[in-house]
């Protein structure tokens, strides 16, 4: 799979997953913390694939 296509995938999770909060009725801190924390499990998702482009200095 390519990179394209995860993050192609991981937006439409995160679209779904806002409208499902709006039908659900829930409130805007509980459709935040969804939101964020898929927002988050796609960011490092993503960049684990890319790898390391500045050296990798820690």
């Amino acid at each position: 799979m390519t990179y394209r296509t995860k993050a192609l995938l991981w937006a439409a999770v995160i679209i779904g997953a806002a409208i499902m909060t709006v039908i659900l009725g829930l409130n805007q801190g509980a459709s935040f913390g969804i939101v964020g924390g898929l927002s988050g499990a796609a960011w490092g998702t993503l960049q684990s694939d890319v790898g390391c482009r500045q050296g990798c200095l820690q």
